[in-house]
């Protein structure tokens, strides 16, 4: 393992017919591709291939120009798991029990308390011409092979145990027999403006980045990520110009700016309540606890976030939040004095410094001339007293509530900024 090159392309492969029909969600490539970037290897393709050694065969032949070859699945006990009699053609090699992967088989089962089978026993034989590769975490050993100026890395399917393997021994290996130009990235999360505004109002700075950055715009429900990224030999340099540019974003999109590096929105708002000693409580009517989910996916929100009201129907909102029936039937329960009498009575039952409410029609049915499908009124309540916002999201159900959760969130983050 003592070759070293400078700039390292990679290639995914992800073997598994249940990735092909859809069955089972490929985050492994994700996952694998992420983490390869960061470390300066550029992934330059992912193949998702089926279970058969032709499709296996084809795919390895056809990564044979690039540097790296990371490969995940295939490696079970079971007769559609042939990888490694995949490997053994095209390496040109044979079978051979490996003692150290049949006393890791052995120590999993023992500390299980299941018994061994033959078909345990044969997961410890690997090509005899490969690097072994432990897997603390499986039965299934991993393993390296060398072909040309090619390594091919052999990995199990299984998301925890490829995760964990790929930490703790492969990424070791990896930049030992590696050398990479240093990567460096930041990514901006936005919201309140759509992806084409914001190119808009970057486009001189987009125009003007040094020409060993570039900027990937990644819109998702309710808000655009600006990655910028780039490779250059001298790191700390390219670090320095990468921050110098983020001061520009700043100054131009500041007011659409909610956070950095993916961090969620629920986290930004709570770390700001946070450092206030302030607490928060949700009214969700048509988010149905989107909310509450977001802000309770983040470790650590108890300090902060008391609870919710998911105030479905009409009775709970009167009975529970103080929602004025009259004010139900004057104005309709999509209407600002509704969510606004959400929040308030959120902020009061529950006792918290603040409250966010949303009633609406999420879809795909139920609206009307008068308040379309898509239209949400938010509310915040807070001690100063209660604002709120209408908004339209658009037809598709899971869109509205996502959105309508980000924006809550994003008009609560916003007041307390201007405090």
């Amino acid at each position: 393992m003592e070759k070293l090159l400078h700039n390292v392309k990679a290639k995914i492969i992800s073997i598994g017919d249940e990735l092909l029909i859809g069955q089972v969600v490929n985050t492994n490539a994700s996952w694998l591709g992420e983490q390869l970037t960061i470390n300066g290897i550029e992934v330059v393709g992912i193949l998702t291939i089926g279970d058969g050694e032709a499709d296996i065969m084809n795919a390895l032949e056809s990564c044979s120009d690039v540097d790296l070859v990371m490969m995940t699945g295939g490696l079970g006990p079971t007769a559609d798991d042939i990888t490694k009699p995949t490997l053994c053609r095209f390496f040109n090699t044979t079978m051979v029990l490996n003692e150290d992967a049949l006393e890791n088989v052995r120590q999993i089962f023992k500390l299980r308390g299941y018994p061994m089978s033959e078909r345990n026993i044969q997961q410890a034989y690997i090509p005899k011409d490969c690097i072994y590769i432990p897997n603390r975490f499986g039965t299934a050993p991993c393993t390296w092979f060398e072909k040309g100026k090619t390594v091919y890395i052999s990995m199990p399917g299984v998301p925890f145990e490829m995760k964990n393997v790929f930490t703790t021994e492969i990424l070791s290996m990896l930049k030992k027999h590696f050398k990479v130009t240093p990567y460096a990235r930041k990514v901006i999360m936005t919201t309140g403006i759509g992806e084409s505004f914001l190119a808009d109002k970057i486009k001189d700075w987009e125009e003007n980045l040094p020409d060993f950055l570039s900027l990937a715009y990644l819109p998702q429900y309710g808000m655009v990520r600006l990655r910028l990224d780039g490779r250059h030999e001298d790191a700390e340099f390219l670090q320095n110009i990468i921050n110098q540019e983020v001061e520009k974003l700043y100054s131009l999109i500041g007011e659409f700016i909610f956070g950095e590096d993916d961090a969620p929105i629920a986290e930004v708002v709570l770390e700001k309540l946070r450092k206030e000693h302030k607490t928060l409580v949700t009214a969700e009517s048509c988010t149905g606890g989107a909310i509450a989910r977001m802000l309770t996916s983040v470790a650590g929100c108890s300090d902060v976030y008391k609870g919710s009201v998911v105030s479905y129907c009409n009775e709970v909102k009167i009975n529970l939040l103080g929602v004025k029936s009259e004010d139900i039937e004057k104005y309709n329960v999509v209407s600002k004095q509704v969510a606004e009498q959400m929040a308030v009575g959120a902020r009061k039952t529950l006792n918290a410094d603040y409250a966010v409410a949303t009633t609406g029609v999420a879809g795909p049915s139920g609206g009307t001339e008068e308040i379309p499908v898509g239209t949400v009124w938010i509310a915040v309540a807070t001690p100063e007293g209660v604002f709120s916002k209408i908004n339209n999201f658009g037809k598709d159900r899971d869109n509205n509530i996502q959105r309508a959760g980000i924006t809550s969130l994003n008009m609560l983050r916003e007041f307390l900024n201007k405090k």
